[in-house]
């Protein structure tokens, strides 16, 4: 598969930069082998060799989602809630980048203090993600390690030397004394672990009160759940790592909802927007949610006066630089992970971004990976008020019973491209 693609007839184009913003005269996109190769006017880009050719009849782009916070097995299921094919869902849904917080399952070395345990669970966790794409596409960054009593300088190298880079948040399950942690997390630094803690009270067995204190002291480059997972700390704990450092805030959708406004006011203020990332923390946190991403992004804008196009950026550009990753932005030679989005058929909103200002769950129209269209039509995310045509046909959703069951799959005669 060539994964060469171009997308025109673009009303909008959301750059997931908060610095750049909108993408100004574009109104298409070439992508070759995978990656963005231009962005701008259909007249002004060389679009030769490309047979693959979707019209986005107006609509919105904007880069696929990042998901900072899952809870994983290490298959397409969710063993809290019994659910399968939650991830490929979810990529369904827009959101093309997931990022563990510690894998768990029945039986999970983490639950039962094992060191050798936990450390061959984050070795096979990033091996296996490493090739499994969920859903056909979605990027999935595993093996996240559980720090346990036992684990040694030579287990971080040995992680290392594996490929595993990152550490499950702190408090979440595991060890959260500060005494015990500390070595820990010298080691994480010299083999360049990425390392979370998360801020909340013991909301569930295995959990840890972590105090605002203790992250300003080991300077994480993330506050896991900082609205709540699901319970909140008092807002002071908050305020002091906004005011006191810039570490960056993950907010989760089903965290306080007090708190989730409270901080994006805040650092709009601040100007500091940059330092919010989005999570779910499913298939924990009270559901399993692969629309979760999406909905935090309208929460954000609508109820805090914030851009649509700025609330898309959290979701994806903050996110990317966060993680060092190469996508999460429409930007030549970035990965071409890309959606296609709309306001629903109804909507006060004439477009998805005016929709989501307006507080109206936005539709997803298309969903591609990598240059290649993973979901057309989206899922039930919401009905589109226009739809993509792909070299020249135009497809819809006939009837409820598609709309609400049927819609993610290609049409078979596109798989060859």
């Amino acid at each position: 598969m060539q994964n060469d693609l171009v997308i025109k007839n673009i009303a909008t184009v959301v750059s997931g930069d908060l610095e750049k913003g909108v993408i100004k005269d574009a109104d298409t996109i070439v992508i070759r082998k995978g990656l963005i190769a231009g962005i701008g006017k259909e007249a002004g880009l060389d679009l030769s060799g490309i047979d693959l050719v979707v019209d986005a009849d107006g609509q919105t782009v904007c880069p696929g989602f990042i998901d900072c916070h899952i809870h994983n097995t290490l298959d397409d299921y969710a063993p809290q809630r019994g659910a399968v094919g939650t991830y490929s869902d979810a990529l369904f849904y827009g959101t093309t980048t997931m990022i563990s917080e510690g894998e768990q399952g029945p039986g999970w070395p983490r639950f039962y203090d094992d060191a050798i345990g936990c450390k061959a669970a984050a070795i096979l966790s990033k091996r296996v993600f490493d090739h499994f794409r969920p859903g056909g596409g979605l990027k999935f960054h595993g093996g996240a390690l559980v720090l346990v009593h036992g684990l040694t300088e030579a287990d971080f190298k040995e992680m290392h030397d594996a490929g595993v880079w990152l550490i499950a948040e702190i408090g979440g399950g595991g060890l959260s004394d500060p005494a015990e942690v500390a070595p820990m997390l010298e080691w994480a630094k010299k083999y360049d672990f990425f390392y979370s803690i998360h801020l909340a009270p013991p909301s569930i067995p295995g959990s840890s009160w972590v105090t605002s204190d203790m992250i300003l002291k080991f300077q994480p480059h993330k506050v896991a759940h900082t609205n709540g997972g699901s319970t909140a700390v008092s807002y002071d704990h908050i305020e002091k790592l906004m005011e006191e450092s810039t570490i960056p805030l993950e907010l989760v959708v089903n965290g306080n909802f007090v708190n989730f406004n409270k901080i994006l006011r805040r650092l709009d203020e601040k100007k500091q927007l940059n330092r919010i990332v989005f999570g779910s923390d499913a298939p924990t946190g009270q559901a399993s949610l692969p629309g979760a991403i999406n909905r935090a992004i309208v929460k954000a804008a609508a109820l805090n006066d914030i851009p649509a196009w700025k609330a898309i950026a959290m979701a994806t550009g903050n996110s990317a630089d966060l993680y060092g990753l190469n996508t999460g932005k429409i930007e030549v030679g970035r990965e071409a992970d890309i959606q296609v989005i709309d306001c629903p058929p109804g909507s006060v909103g004439q477009d998805a971004l005016a929709a989501i200002e307006n507080g109206d769950p936005f539709g997803n129209s298309l969903v591609i990976v990598d240059g290649r269209i993973i979901a057309y039509r989206g899922k039930d995310s919401r009905p589109t008020a226009r739809f993509c045509k792909i070299n020249g046909e135009k497809s819809y959703v006939s009837g409820i019973t598609e709309h609400l069951f049927f819609p993610p799959q290609l049409a078979r005669h596109y798989e060859n491209f």
